[in-house]
């Protein structure tokens, strides 16, 4: 450009072109460049307003460079374009398709410079249907043979995840690009589509396109996420044989593949390779490490790689990675103990930390640990999100911490993550569990989006509290609102029937399932129905039901069959039944106590004898009856025998005369509960041990007259207990929620909502 070719450059001040054509040059330049070219009457040439744009648009300046471009009576081209590519590259995409409009408007129509940019701005804002509207315009002016503009179309198609739409566009490429091959297999890899990608993979060639490590990764990366593990495995291999070096995202993904694929031996391979690569200061690759063991159940390994790891070299990730490994493969306490170290080294731990540690807690039997861990969470400032509640519900929920249930509840309703489908399916749940199934209900009418998870929640809660009615009405209005039961929904109705004694309902749901809704019969759906044809005393039916099974039985067919023969005292199937189990579970004593429990009701004490010496000469020993009760939120843990509890001779005081109060209303102790050969006194005052009987003493001892108790059980509630709570609900004008293994008897008045079938 001369001044002989643009006459009017001769008089103009030296030192503005230099400054509209600079890099550098700063915002106050540019507005006394701006100022001087107004005095000038220089803006409506074109040259001068386009780089005003430039410069103010460079700077963020949006405002200043649009109102220049609206003072221009022809804009060009590149005036619009220069503010569509800085809008974009600042994400304000709206904005850029606003400018876009303003252009077509002005009869300037767009370049191959400025509708890859437009066509990135739609992808941005999901904003199909204008996307859309481009690829005709594209169509129509001819730039289907521009792959620049081809290319945005193909990644645009893909975020709106449009596969097909994208998969014809790319089959148009003049010539591909590595980037555009790589985004389009990795979307096929993560839908599941393998041959597809295959496809697309072994194609880049034919658009002399060389696969790089980023393409190799897509499909590694996408395999694994779409549940393909074996084939991103495959997919390694060949990128190992064709000399491709990976890198730590290759392996991360590698690592979780076999880890999902519980291979141990592929898993202990990669690590060798990972050794050799030097790849194993990489945080990435020590998460996954960790992840791996964990999900191939290697406890040792899994120890044996955290020890060999420099802790410095762990960052947040790798540290949840482990203390999620340690909880899945119940090393709960050494997952709490690591957990400790870190906070006191001032490790970096988030809610991730805090959530995994949780739920560790929760699912391996440490309820009380998950309620302090909460509590602990929220005074080191971590706050709790969707993910922490449902962890946390369970345990309270196990236990019956109502209070802590309820102070969740309260964190749900006040952070506003109630509405998550999660959160609400945990709270159904939670209340239950806790003897309140009036506020589940509640709380399932308020949850705006129903999955199957808060219906089978809500199902099973009302089959657990005995309400079989209900549960069968839930069954129904869940189809009616559009929702298809799956297995889980027919196990809780299943169940239901069997709490109700319906042997005919629970007939027809078991035969619906594959007539209705193409449902196979699972084991737990035939433990539900010995269950129910034995407790009503069809125990032969319920035999024949598990012969004519088409898999061969579990532990828990033949534990529901050897629970009824107990129920009904029928030995011969009862041995059956127990020499299935001693098979199956041959550590868990409460086979044994069960089959000496049906010999001890027979005085077969001889028998009693032999069953219980197998019992020591196995080293086994019966689980304690154990109750808790929560009181002034605290949870108290009360077992049966137990004389540790300060206030023991109170609570044995208390249950005193209450039995006197109980003979004078003509009640008699039911020794026959206690299975032992010895004499009636003793049985008495066995029976006084229960350990729910001492809760429910220790909750009158503690509580104002007239307050509700709550109380778990890990155990079957016995008869002389269950008659015994029946009375003092009575006499001392209490509602009593006990939940035992088997549901929840609600004790009010004398009366229990069992209705004495359980």
């Amino acid at each position: 450009m001369t001044s002989q070719a643009l006459p009017f450059l001769e008089n103009l001040n030296p030192s503005i072109l230099p400054c509209l054509n600079s890099a550098v040059a700063s915002l106050s330049q540019t507005r006394q460049a701006h100022a001087y070219i107004l005095k000038a009457g220089l803006l409506s040439n074109p040259l001068f307003s386009t780089k005003l744009v430039s410069q103010y648009a460079n700077r963020r300046c949006f405002a200043q460079a649009d109102l220049v471009l609206r003072s221009i009576s022809d804009p060009s081209i590149s005036s619009f374009s220069t503010l569509i590519y800085a809008l974009n590259k600042s994400n304000l995409s709206i904005q850029s398709l606003s400018v876009f409009s303003r252009m077509l408007s002005h009869g300037v129509l767009p370049d191959s410079h400025v509708l890859p940019n437009v066509v990135k701005a739609c992808g941005k804002l999901s904003a199909l249907k204008f996307g859309r509207e481009i690829h005709g315009f594209v169509c129509k002016f001819g730039f289907h043979s521009d792959s620049v503009v081809q290319a945005s179309l193909v990644h645009l198609y893909l975020k709106s995840d449009r596969i097909r739409d994208a998969r014809n566009v790319f089959e148009r490429l003049p010539e591909g690009d590595v980037v555009t091959c790589g985004a389009l297999l990795s979307a096929y890899a993560r839908k599941g589509c393998v041959n597809e990608a295959k496809e697309i993979f072994s194609g880049m060639q034919r658009l002399g396109v060389e696969p790089n490590l980023v393409s190799w990764n897509g499909m590694i990366t996408g395999f694994n996420q779409s549940g393909n593990h074996i084939e991103a495995v495959i997919m390694f291999q060949e990128m190992h044989s064709k000399g491709f070096q990976p890198d730590h995202i290759t392996i991360s993904s590698l690592l979780s593949a076999v880890g999902d694929m519980e291979r141990l031996t592929i898993g202990i391979q990669v690590l060798c390779y990972v050794v050799k690569l030097g790849f194993l200061h990489c945080k990435f690759v020590i998460s996954a490490l960790m992840d791996m063991f964990g999900k191939c159940a290697c406890a040792e390994e899994l120890m044996k790689a955290f020890e060999e790891t420099d802790e410095e070299a762990m960052d947040v990730g790798a540290r949840n990675a482990l203390i999620t490994a340690l909880s899945r493969n119940g090393i709960v306490d050494v997952a709490l103990e690591i957990f400790e170290r870190f906070r006191v080294q001032g490790r970096e731990l988030n809610v991730v930390s805090w959530t995994s540690m949780i739920a560790g807690c929760s699912q391996n039997g440490k309820d009380i640990e998950a309620l302090e861990l909460f509590r602990e969470m929220q005074s080191a400032g971590v706050k709790p999100n969707s993910v922490t509640i449902p962890c946390l519900l369970p345990a309270c929920g196990n236990i019956a911490a109502l209070i802590h249930g309820r102070a969740a509840h309260g964190f749900a309703l006040r952070t506003g993550i109630f509405t998550d489908v999660h959160v609400g399916s945990a709270l159904v749940d939670m209340y239950s569990k806790c003897g309140r199934i009036h506020l589940s209900r509640l709380c399932f009418d308020s949850i705006p989006n129903k999955n199957s998870v808060c219906w089978n929640a809500i199902m099973g809660g009302y089959a657990m509290h005995g309400k079989a009615k209900e549960a069968i009405d839930i069954f129904h209005l869940m189809q009616r609102k559009g929702h298809k039961p799956d297995f889980i929904s027919y196990s809780c109705v299943l169940s239901a029937c069997s709490q109700g004694g319906l042997t005919e309902q629970g007939w027809h749901f078991f035969n619906s399932m594959y007539e209705d809704h193409g449902i196979e019969a699972k084991m737990e759906h035939y433990s539900c129905m010995v269950n129910l044809l034995g407790r009503s005393g069809k125990l032969e039916e319920a035999y024949a039901m598990i012969k004519q099974m088409p898999f061969e039985p579990h532990a828990c067919v033949w534990g529901a069959l050897l629970s009824s023969c107990r129920l009904h005292n029928n030995i011969s199937l009862g041995e059956i039944a127990a020499r299935n189990l001693f098979e199956l579970e041959p550590n868990n004593p409460g086979n044994y106590i069960l089959l000496s429990n049906i010999y001890a009701s027979k005085a077969m004490w001889d028998e009693v004898d032999a069953v219980r010496d197998a019992m020591r000469s196995r080293g086994m020993k019966k689980n304690p009856g154990c109750s808790w009760i929560e009181i002034k939120n605290q949870v108290h843990m009360l077992l049966a025998g137990d004389k540790s509890n300060p206030q023991m001779a109170e609570i044995i005081e208390k249950l005193h005369k209450l039995s006197l109060e109980m003979k004078k209303a003509g009640y008699l102790p039911n020794t026959n509960w206690v299975l032992q050969d010895v004499d009636e006194q003793d049985k008495e005052q066995i029976l006084c041990g229960h350990s729910e009987k001492l809760a429910v003493a220790f909750g009158l001892l503690n509580t104002p007259p007239g307050t509700p108790l709550q109380i778990i059980k890990n155990l079957r509630i016995c008869g002389d207990c269950h008659v015994v709570i029946k009375f003092i609900s009575g006499f001392e004008g209490r509602e009593i929620h006990v939940r035992d293994t088997n549901r929840f008897h609600h004790f009010k008045d004398g009366v229990c909502s069992c209705g004495d079938y359980w």
